[in-house]
């Protein structure tokens, strides 16, 4: 009888455990889907801020050499 239940708990204890093991497993994959899912978006924004920024960048760039040559032209005179 004594081993029955001690066979018993056991089996519980294991069964607890693997249906906890079985729960994580679950929301792990519906975790990875769902990232999975997102990650065609985020790559499209981050292209558009990074060319966003690059033309920021290209732009500054063109206005203080804009500024450079008036700058040495006006210093020529």
């Amino acid at each position: 009888m004594v081993v029955a239940l001690i066979g018993a708990c056991i089996a519980l204890a294991a069964g607890i455990a693997m249906g906890s093991a079985g729960a994580k497993a679950k929301r792990a994959r519906l975790d990875y889907a769902r990232t999975k899912a997102l990650i065609p978006g985020a790559r499209r924004t981050a292209w558009v801020e990074g060319l966003r920024g690059l033309r920021v960048i290209a732009t500054a760039t063109a206005v203080l050499i804009a500024l450079a040559l008036a700058m040495n032209v006006i210093g020529q005179r």
